[in-house]
């Protein structure tokens, strides 16, 4: 562990790759829930204290924009006799695609305001690192629970080889329903339907294909290819999925 000034300089060091500061510790009758999410993202575990964090691993794990996550990789200690704190362990660091980080914590709505000291300061103290900052309170329904299903598909025993992933993307272009594109691949594949509807949700989890996660999710719900033209409904509530 090294102790280093608050500076631009530590917009440098690659923290989405180092371990906790502190260990997660767990007791009989503890309230919060804690566990290892496996991210796709990191090809590794990444802790979590609460089902809310997991929520918001799970939605790093979908963001194309993230390449590293890490669990409570540092601590701000403030100076001597800095009003009402002495310190604060950010739940986690995330790194962009474009080489930027950002600093999260996570807290339910409710909790924000009581909090709001330690995260104004939290919040200063990442403008001086060069680093975004953002409060995660949770994801909005039916999003969470269309993530939580097609996460279920995140790993690689799911993911669709080169040529099928083709086939996949293909056979839902023009835009079509979901049980209308799986029907179509697992023809052209000679394929089970069911394995070939793991793979889709494997490619709606990663980016490959997308959909109105907005919207709940059925067999009837338009899938179409990243980056093809959607609805601006779908386009103003989602995220911009890489290619």
């Amino acid at each position: 562990m090294v102790n280093a000034p608050l500076s631009a300089a530590l917009a440098s060091l690659a923290l989405e790759a180092a371990l906790p500061v502190r260990a997660f510790f767990s007791w009989r009758g503890k309230r919060n829930y804690e566990g290892l999410w496996w991210s796709s993202t990191m090809r590794s575990h990444v802790g979590f204290e609460s089902l809310l964090e997991r929520d918001f691993l799970l939605s790093t794990d979908h963001d194309r924009d993230v390449v590293g996550v890490a669990s409570q990789p540092f601590a701000f200690l403030w100076p001597r006799g800095t009003d009402g704190a002495r310190g604060h362990v950010p739940d986690f660091f995330v790194r962009l695609r474009d080489g930027t980080g950002r600093v999260i914590d996570v807290k339910p709505a409710g909790r924000v305001r009581s909090a709001g000291r330690q995260f104004g300061l939290t919040r200063e103290a990442c403008e001086a690192a060069g680093w975004d900052y953002e409060v995660f309170t949770g994801l909005a329904e039916p999003r969470a629970s269309n993530l939580r299903w097609l996460a279920g598909c995140r790993q690689d025993r799911f993911a669709p080889d080169g040529t099928t992933a083709a086939v996949l993307v293909d056979s839902f272009t023009p835009e079509t329903s979901l049980a209308g594109g799986v029907r179509r691949a697992a023809r052209m594949l000679g394929s089970d339907e069911n394995i070939v509807r793991a793979h889709v949700f494997h490619l709606l989890f990663t980016g490959a294909l997308a959909v109105d996660l907005d919207a709940p999710l059925t067999q009837d719900t338009p899938v179409f290819p990243a980056g093809a033209t959607a609805d601006s409904a779908w386009e103003a509530g989602s995220r911009e999925a890489a290619s």
